[in-house]
């Protein structure tokens, strides 16, 4: 890396020794100039981080400085110049490496000379070098929405192809579906290259799986995030990923309470013994899976799918997953096998992500049945989750009534669920058809939340408070708000 940081100054030093006349920049800032001189610097500006260091790209008329922050010696920063379509050009500008006193720097001024600009930098004592959005010129300040993604993106963990270690896997599923929905939504394709290098990590190409932990909910939530890949990308290894994963769940369904797809294989966690419990989400998101990949797979396959998923919504309508389905509209949680007899348990212990996914689900099998009960049921749970009085409110934004110990250290797999109620309630809105889903609602959610610094703790109302400590799942929940609400 050092002899790169070395021709790269050399790089800038041969840029340094054209003139301004050469240059061409008369009597406004030219390359080179001090950043401090260059009129209207935005107050809003790209940034990521490295090893908790800041790299911003300054943006000002006609280009731009990149600065480093929270840094120390040694640290490095300099501006990348592109061409239109985000290819480097081959110009490091300005590269500034930090002394023995310094923990910020700022490079010099550079114009955008008709291509792109953007700010990279590297802690000293690693290898990493993370780099900021290309931008031009004339390209707005970032809003929310995408300064949300690059803190989320901030939280990536590129040795491992997953957010910050996570070792359940799924949550790191749910991030990967929340970019590729910001990927989708926005037309911007500077992140892409995210999904192809979670694909690359673990076992995903045989398996579909970063790694295998037992439970087939977790599995399942990949399943969703590769068809949304192959949706955006229309890249079939990421459709096979799915179909390997929801194919290998053909042995799983449960030989107690009526069928239903188990929440885990045999031997998983002996003491929790969850292979004697199946559970909403599990069997909801079976639903999803198997009902969006009969509408992509070869049309010879497709029945096979459809009737999967319809066999499982069965068993939630008709049969010992009823239960489940609480008089009131709302989604229970899970049913555990008491010797030959089925129990709904905690019964008062509900999920917005139980509401969520089943209404994603009971979605995309009306989008391939045509059944309007479908909705008519998705219409029910929404309602119940949204109107006056549901526990899932506080001042009409979302809440986790269930989750005790959130916000806090032992808050981990409810941060991420208020994101998978937004995303499937959104899939009820976008058919048109409902009379529950209500665009207000999710604007509602998208305005409520309160930032700081552009990061997103589990609470929804209000600011943020001291407790309430940003990760990448509640960043990612709250950028499936943002999504929504857009």
């Amino acid at each position: 890396m050092l002899g790169v940081i070395t021709l790269l100054i050399a790089g800038y030093a041969g840029w340094q020794a054209f003139s301004r006349s050469e240059a061409g920049c008369g009597s406004g800032p030219c390359d080179g100039d001090d950043p401090g001189l260059a009129a209207g610097t935005r107050a809003v500006n790209p940034q990521v981080r490295v090893w908790s260091r800041s790299i911003t790209l300054i943006m000002a008329e006609g280009g731009a400085s990149a600065s480093i922050a929270q840094a120390q010696a040694g640290d490095s920063v300099w501006l990348d110049r592109g061409t239109t379509d985000q290819r480097l050009r081959g110009e490091n500008l300005g590269i500034t490496t930090l002394s023995a006193t310094e923990t910020a720097a700022t490079t010099k001024f550079y114009r955008y000379d008709g291509g792109l600009l953007r700010a990279c930098g590297k802690a000293g004592d690693r290898p990493e070098v993370r780099c900021t959005r290309w931008m031009a010129a004339a390209d707005p300040q970032p809003d929310r929405r995408m300064r949300a993604v690059e803190r989320l993106l901030d939280r990536y963990d590129h040795d491992t192809g997953l957010w910050e270690n996570d070792v359940s896997t799924w949550q790191s599923a749910n991030a990967l579906t929340t970019l590729i929905d910001y990927l989708r939504d926005s037309g911007d394709r500077q992140y892409l290259s995210y999904i192809e290098e979670t694909y690359r990590h673990g076992e995903v190409a045989r398996t579909g799986l970063p790694r295998t932990t037992g439970y087939n909910d977790d599995e399942l939530w990949w399943a969703l995030a590769w068809i949304k890949a192959f949706d955006l990308t229309g890249e079939a290894r990421y459709l096979t990923a799915a179909r390997t994963i929801v194919d290998g769940l053909a042995d799983q369904k449960a030989a107690f309470c009526g069928g239903g797809l188990a929440w885990a294989r045999v031997g998983v966690d002996p003491q929790l013994r969850p292979w004697t419990q199946v559970n909403a989400i599990t069997n909801a998101l079976y639903i999803s899976a198997t009902a969006l990949l009969g509408t992509r797979v070869d049309a010879s396959d497709q029945p096979s799918y459809r009737a999967r998923a319809t066999a499982t919504w069965d068993w939630f309508s008709t049969g010992a997953g009823r239960a489940l389905l609480d008089s009131s509209g709302a989604v229970n949680d899970h049913l555990d096998q008491y010797g030959d007899t089925c129990v709904l348990v905690d019964a008062n212990t509900r999920w917005t992500y139980g509401q969520g996914e089943m209404i994603a689900g009971l979605v995309a099998l009306y989008r391939i049945t045509g059944n309007s009960e479908l909705l008519t049921s998705a219409d029910r749970i929404a309602a119940a989750a949204t109107r006056d009085g549901s526990p899932f409110l506080q001042d009409g934004v979302l809440n986790e009534p269930s989750a005790t110990t959130c916000p806090g250290p032992s808050c981990h797999d409810a941060e991420t669920y208020k994101g998978v109620f937004v995303r499937g309630y959104r899939e009820l809105r976008e058919t048109g058809r409902s009379h529950a889903a209500t665009t207000d609602f999710l604007m509602r959610q998208a305005n409520s939340l309160r930032d700081n610094d552009d990061e997103y703790g589990f609470r929804w109302q209000g600011p943020p408070g001291a407790d309430d400590h940003p990760n990448f799942a509640t960043q990612a929940a709250a950028l499936d708000a943002l999504n929504a609400g857009s």
